[in-house]
């Protein structure tokens, strides 16, 4: 079927066709208000998972001492996804990079420089994490977001294609 956030989109999309079709076009946008806001935070916290459980199994694969596991897991895990990332600068990864070394960093920052295509990936996941931060910080139902419903898929997708390129440097 795909994923849970392919699937939101799949319903938001037949809802509101569904709408539009009935004539409810005040309706079609209540929906649209609301569902952007819903898909934006489903995928800040989707990655956030991924990413979690990255750099938990790069931990548990290297980590020979059951306790260097439960001690990162506790200390630099749970808990610290969104210390991980400067979420008001959207053009660079450089903090989450330096927490695994000067060399790790250098090598990486480089392939990212590079890379148009990763560094326009990179920018569209720091969006979707900023403008998370701003909603739940900031009274949820009366923040207003800038994106609409396909320009945060669009973000989404390009997104992806990042949590993809961490979980293959990370392996």
């Amino acid at each position: 079927m795909g994923s849970p956030i392919q699937k939101l989109i799949e319903d938001y999309r037949d809802l509101n066709n569904f709408l539009m079709a009935n004539g409810q076009v005040s309706e079609s946008l209540t929906v649209a208000e609301h569902y952007r806001k819903i898909l934006l935070l489903s995928c800040a916290s989707y990655y956030e998972t991924k990413i979690v459980e990255v750099i938990k199994s790069f931990v548990e694969a290297k980590a020979s001492d059951e306790r260097i596991l439960a001690f990162v897991l506790n200390k630099a895990i749970n808990r610290q996804y969104h210390t991980y990332f400067s979420w008001d600068q959207t053009s660079n990864i450089n903090s989450f990079l330096g927490m695994f070394g000067t060399d790790f960093k250098e090598k990486i920052t480089a392939e990212i420089k590079a890379n148009k295509d990763l560094q326009e990936q990179i920018k569209a996941f720091l969006i979707i994490g900023s403008e998370r931060n701003k909603m739940v910080h900031n009274n949820f139902l009366e923040c207003k977001l800038d994106k609409t419903f396909d320009e945060i898929v669009e973000l989404q997708e390009k997104a992806n294609l990042f949590i993809e390129y961490l979980e293959s440097i990370f392996a």
